[in-house]
């Protein structure tokens, strides 16, 4: 079979997916820099030298499979395009999700810029979590190249940026291959506080926002506080298709437009006395429109901050 040198090399989408192929095989690795597939490939080299789009057909095209070894991630369609790889990718839990991928002349993960000695100085110390009320006692501590909060002990960091979004600083597991199954706590930067989101698989789901202790009266009401969660996980039962390891059970529900000032989320009131649609994780709002508290469980129909009723 004739391959063409046009495909021959790296791919990369900047984050999630990097694609090695040399001639009839391709190695695909994730967003932890494993390798999660390799299989032999076939497609025309003739339509990739006049230029036509060309589907790129593996042998294999499952990324992932669950506990009963059925597909859980996998490659709906790989084609090449103008100069550029079509990615579409399938999650049982989130669907369908198009990729592209350029050419590079860099090795796997090569785009990942490491900003330790330019930021590491200035993040050490407390960060305390915002709250309307003032209440909030949980934080963050950096000490050196170590991060410890709730959940996550003197855990190894890096601060890094991405060579195709160089202005956004995240801190992130220095060694992202020991992260949780699928899943891990990233931070992004900025000048006065520390937004923490939960990344799930290709999920990113906003959780917390931390200040310097002297700063958390001058917050009014910080960005992730109004923000949608754009693909909040909820405890809704066993999802179609079989168990998930680490994430038994998890469901997508989407934040309600119509989001009020007081940063709450979700689908606001209609009326007195009408009840609210959907189901109570859907309208369960992400923060307190009393005191301001972060509710950590869907669901939930009081606030463990001040009792008041959701």
């Amino acid at each position: 079979m004739n391959y063409s040198d046009k495909l021959n090399g790296y791919w990369e989408e900047g984050y999630h997916y990097y694609i090695e192929i040399r001639d009839g095989r391709m190695t695909v690795r994730g967003y932890r820099r494993d390798v999660v597939l390799e299989t032999g490939i076939s497609y025309d080299a003739g339509a990739v030298e006049r230029g036509e789009r060309t589907v790129i057909t593996p042998e294999d095209n499952v990324l992932s499979r669950d506990f009963e070894g059925k597909p859980f991630t996998m490659i709906k369609e790989l084609a090449w395009e103008n100069g550029e790889l079509k990615f579409l990718y399938y999650y049982t839990i989130m669907g369908e999700t198009l990729y592209t991928l350029k050419k590079t002349d860099r090795g796997p993960f090569d785009h990942i810029i490491i900003r330790d000695d330019e930021f590491l100085p200035k993040l050490q110390g407390e960060w305390v979590e915002w709250s309307r009320s003032g209440k909030s006692t949980n934080s963050v501590i950096i000490t050196g190249d170590r991060l410890s909060t709730i959940g996550i002990k003197g855990e190894r960091i890096h601060v890094v940026s991405y060579t195709y979004d160089r202005d956004k600083v995240s801190i992130v597991p220095a060694n992202l291959i020991d992260a949780d199954f699928g899943s891990w706590q990233s931070f992004e930067v900025e000048p006065d506080r520390l937004t923490s989101r939960m990344m799930v698989y290709d999920a990113s789901v906003p959780l917390s926002v931390f200040a310097r202790r002297e700063m958390l009266d001058r917050i009014e009401i910080p960005a992730a506080a109004k923000e949608p969660m754009r693909s909040t996980m909820t405890f809704m039962g066993t999802p179609a298709g079989g168990s998930f390891p680490g994430l038994a059970g998890m469901m997508m529900t989407a934040a309600g437009a119509g989001e009020e000032k007081t940063g709450v989320t979700g689908t606001p009131d209609r009326g007195a006395g009408e009840e609210k649609s959907g189901s109570p994780a859907s309208r369960t709002p992400k923060f307190c429109p009393e005191c301001g508290s972060r509710i950590t469980y869907a669901g939930s129909k009081f606030c463990p901050e001040c009792g008041s009723r959701l």
